[in-house]
């Protein structure tokens, strides 16, 4: 489930953001937003019964605080070159985890909802 954090805390990060991860350290305010992303999915996960361990929540929590990091993940990258998300996969789903678990997750819905315009843009220019 790490693994699903880590997408889950970076994709919210830089589909908002719109910005690689060192944009987002980089700007006042970037580095809060990035452990509020971090803080939330982690808590998703922990409350689905996969806690994150303590070690790599502090891995991720320094990953997504590295100014000048060019780090993008693949859905920030899809959004880029204006190709389909996954965002059902990972984003959407961890959604439906904190409804069903009633916890608020609003930075992750908000990164959902962004995707899903998103990839319904694309949809709309590939047909004829």
């Amino acid at each position: 489930m790490a693994q699903v954090v880590f997408i889950a805390t970076t994709t919210t990060i830089t589909c908002i953001a719109q910005g690689t991860i060192g944009d987002v350290a980089a700007v006042s305010g970037g580095k809060g937003f990035a452990d509020a992303a971090l803080a939330e999915a982690a808590a998703v996960s922990g409350a689905a019964g996969h806690p994150l361990p303590d070690a790599a929540y502090v891995a991720l929590q320094a990953t997504v605080a590295q100014e000048g990091s060019p780090f993008a993940p693949s859905m920030y990258r899809d959004v880029l070159d204006v190709r389909p998300t996954e965002v059902e996969h990972v984003l959407a789903s961890l959604g439906r985890a904190a409804k069903r678990l009633d916890l608020s997750a609003p930075l992750l819905n908000a990164a959902v909802v962004r995707l899903r315009v998103h990839n319904q843009r694309v949809a709309n220019a590939s047909r004829p």
